[in-house]
């Protein structure tokens, strides 16, 4: 399983903490959770520490950007539907 990265937090003056994952907002934390954020990053590696609390579930890949969306995906291969011919009506 591989590790978290590309995170980055920024602790606000009002006790939030934003979470931000390639740039993009991954979560927003306030109060105990965010002050247990805090204590955390304190600890253990930051990376870990940030991708636990954002929701890292292990998973390196979005759905349908694996390796079973090539070619011979449901939506690439024409196996989903047939191919249909439709006939212009006249008169």
């Amino acid at each position: 399983m591989s590790t978290p990265e590309g995170y980055d937090y920024r602790a606000r003056t009002n006790g939030e903490v934003a979470i931000f994952h390639h740039g993009k907002l991954a979560k927003m934390m306030r109060d105990e959770e965010a002050q247990e954020f805090l204590d955390a990053m304190k600890d253990g590696d930051a990376q870990e520490v940030m991708g636990r609390f954002a929701g890292f579930d292990g998973q390196t890949q979005r759905p349908g950007t694996g390796p079973q969306s090539g070619t011979d995906a449901l939506h690439g291969n024409g196996e989903a539907h047939a191919q249909k011919d439709f006939r212009r009506k006249t008169g």
